[in-house]
């Protein structure tokens, strides 16, 4: 376990290093479970403010560790994939709120950097990932990465 998230620590520095946007944690915007429920239930549709957005939990984590526990609905977008399908998958994104697995892990920060840096806005981090979830009583699924629901995905 501990050489896994080495190379997936080495794998994102590796990958961070060549972007053009420079982002840094003063980017960040962190939130609790709490406010991030808020947020994500704020209407987007025609008496929301950005029109036909869908609100989406991202989950950066290996399919593995997705299926192992993730917030109910979420979409799982690997780290290693967000270049290649970030458009695809975030397709008319409004909030977006990216989680890991707890306080130590750097991959809902390396994510949230990288999505502004593709140009997203509303990029919130949040704060103890999914162990702070949990530990507020939310509920947790287990199960495989399914296919994003046209609604997760913004295609309404």
């Amino acid at each position: 376990m501990r050489h896994t998230r080495s190379l997936t620590l080495a794998l994102l520095l590796s990958l961070t290093a060549g972007c053009s946007n420079k982002t840094s944690d003063r980017d960040l915007q962190w939130v609790t479970a709490y406010q991030g429920i808020e947020l994500l239930a704020k209407p987007t549709g025609a008496f929301g403010s950005r029109g036909d957005r869908v609100n989406i939990w991202m989950d950066p984590r290996t399919p593995t560790e997705y299926a192992e526990g993730h917030i109910p609905g979420s979409i799982s977008l690997p780290f290693p994939m967000i270049e290649q399908d970030h458009q695809s998958l975030l397709r008319n994104a409004g909030t977006i709120i990216i989680y890991d697995t707890n306080w130590n892990d750097v991959i809902a920060v390396s994510a949230s950097k990288r999505l502004m840096e593709l140009g997203y806005s509303d990029i919130y981090t949040l704060r103890g990932g999914l162990e702070a979830w949990k530990a507020d009583g939310n509920a947790v699924d287990t199960g495989a990465p399914k296919e994003a629901t046209e609604e997760q995905a913004g295609r309404r």
